[in-house]
């Protein structure tokens, strides 16, 4: 066995990194809070109860925005998605629709409300638009 050391030509070479310098590390404290979350985001996009939704919105830039979108429906989120940077752009728009068509309606069963010129409501399973203005835009069925 042959043991290296910062000299050695032939082994790795070491690299002296401050952050990781052999010194005490600080040890915490039993029942020590690191961080209250709740009053760093105070309207965190999580469910505050069981079955409450968690409404989202994006500005679309280009299709590689697609993933996140489709991540949040596929959790059972809510997205209002303005589309108003790509809806110039011809084709690209045409495949934007088309992939959040094809993914939304047909792969996970949700469905797209239209909102004005340039916003699109995607809304997840078991979430449906309604009708009206007297009405909510949409509502949860459980």
């Amino acid at each position: 066995m042959v043991e290296m050391t910062e000299d050695d030509d032939e082994g790795p070479r070491w690299i002296d990194i401050p952050s990781t310098s052999e010194g005490e590390m600080p040890r915490p404290e039993p029942g020590q809070l690191y961080h209250d979350l709740g009053s760093l985001y105070p309207d965190a996009p999580v469910p505050r109860i069981d079955g409450e939704l968690v409404i989202r919105r994006a500005v679309l830039h280009d299709v590689t925005g697609l993933d996140d979108i489709f991540n949040w429906a596929a959790e059972g989120e809510v997205v209002i998605v303005e589309l108003g940077k790509i809806i110039g752009r011809g084709f690209e728009f045409e495949t934007t629709i088309e992939q959040i068509s094809n993914f939304i309606v047909k792969d996970i069963g949700g469905s797209l409300v239209q909102l004005g010129e340039d916003r699109v409501l995607v809304l997840p399973p078991g979430v449906s638009g309604v009708a009206g203005l007297e009405k909510e835009s949409f509502e949860h069925s459980l």
